[in-house]
């Protein structure tokens, strides 16, 4: 036991100590907080530019409510953000509208707006400009140009727009969960803490798997896993390396927990000060996920980590390792690829089943925990499953690991990988 522990610190050290995982574990919240926080931060300091639109109203009856409409955009100075001008049409309408282009491209508009005389009965208006990749703005212009049309059409059949609008009004329909400590209001947080904590699983898993990788078939290559093995055993060296890595992961994963704690205390506050409509916004992850989280990166990684370690010691460089990589790295993909369907249905029998699966049940049971826990037994009998696993790869992986990791040359065939396992 103290030849592993004395691998285990060699391993963790050697790589904790590195620039490298110092900045990544540094740069890997930040850039998380960055692609959040960016965003919102420009959303709120970006309230655009004053536009002055050019209208031809063919009907003469849709210009000074469409003005009017166009008054409730503000600038941060509370001056207009769109100011209107008519061009009343003219017997020449196409040379009006060539005027207009010309405007349009001298800056004098930053668009014209052609109405013509069949939109109060389906025709449609025409957004001229330079620039017509600003779809937020066209919305905004397009849905003023509609509110002003529908009313007219129902003033038209005799109708109170204003109390038709009223009748119409949006019903919201307020998403609630329940658990076992009562109800409380999910704003899509279930969807993101589960597409977020699954990926963040799936992207170290490979990440970690791929130090082991790379690590034993450096110490191969060098030879210098001869010397180190006049003094352990390859089974002490495997699982030191193991455990040393996995150490490492399991130190990221809490310096990034320790900053989510302090962003989850403080950030919300920063965000509701300069966007107060995200004051309601809640979003809190169980206890528990983090229990979870914790249980099955461990099985997983020993899972995967072992699989990762059994098949470097088989290969002699990298390439040759990627190509037997391929269906291990499959069982890590699939389930990302049948997440949707996860999220969508998570008791259903292919989520459960599948959950079942301990090549698949460190992401597919967790994200069902995280969407809906499940029923206890389903819990405890896929940690079970999965655990029984890891014994059985370990005791696998052991047996590949003491013959390949002293083997050069030519790389073995499946065949040869039987023998070495058949050995006593």
């Amino acid at each position: 036991m103290n030849k592993i522990f004395a691998v285990i610190k060699r391993e963790y050290f050697q790589i904790v100590k590195t620039k490298g995982f110092i900045i990544s574990t540094v740069l890997a919240p930040v850039i998380m907080i960055a692609f959040i926080a960016v965003p919102v931060l420009l959303s709120v300091k970006s309230t655009g530019e004053k536009k002055t639109i050019a209208v031809v109203d063919m009907t003469g009856q849709v210009f000074q409510e469409f003005d009017r409409t166009l008054a409730e955009y503000k600038m941060k100075d509370e001056s207009r953000r769109y100011t209107v001008q008519e061009f009343r049409p003219t017997a020449e309408i196409s040379g009006l509208r060539s005027l207009l282009s010309q405007k349009v491209l001298v800056n004098e508009f930053s668009a014209y707006i052609f109405i013509p005389d069949s939109i109060l009965s389906g025709g449609e208006a025409e957004f001229v400009s330079q620039h017509v990749s600003d779809f937020d703005e066209i919305k905004r212009l397009s849905e003023s140009l509609n509110r002003v049309v529908v009313g007219l059409r129902l003033k038209k059949e005799g109708l109170d727009p204003q109390r038709v609008s009223d009748y119409m009004k949006h019903v919201g329909l307020k998403t609630i969960k329940v658990t076992p400590q009562g109800e409380k209001e999910d704003v899509g947080g279930t969807f993101a803490m589960a597409y977020v904590l699954v990926l963040l699983i799936y992207m170290t898993l490979i990440f970690y798997g791929s130090i082991i990788l790379r690590g034993v078939i450096e110490e191969k290559s060098n030879r210098v896993v001869e010397v180190v093995l006049s003094s352990l055993k390859p089974f002490e060296l495997m699982m030191g390396k193991i455990l040393g890595i996995g150490a490492v992961g399991l130190t990221q994963y809490a310096v990034w927990a320790l900053i989510g704690l302090v962003m989850s205390q403080y950030g919300m506050s920063m965000v509701t000060s300069l966007v107060p409509a995200a004051s309601g916004i809640k979003f809190a992850i169980p206890p528990y996920i983090f229990f979870y989280f914790v249980v099955f990166f461990i099985l997983g990684y020993f899972l995967y980590g072992t699989l990762y370690a059994a098949v470097a010691s088989t290969v002699n460089n990298e390439k040759e390792a990627q190509q037997m990589l391929m269906p291990i790295t499959m069982f890590l993909v699939l389930p990302i690829l049948l997440m949707t369907m996860v999220i969508k249905d998570p008791s259903g029998s292919t989520s459960v089943i599948l959950s079942l699966i301990p090549f698949f049940a460190p992401i597919i049971m967790f994200m069902r925990i995280c969407v809906l826990m499940p029923p206890a037994w389903q819990v405890a009998l896929s940690i079970g499953l999965l655990g029984l696993t890891v014994v059985a790869m370990v005791w696998l992986a052991a047996k590949i690991y003491r013959i390949g990791i002293l083997m050069y040359g030519k790389k073995p065939s499946l065949p040869e990988i039987v023998k070495w396992i058949k050995y006593s």
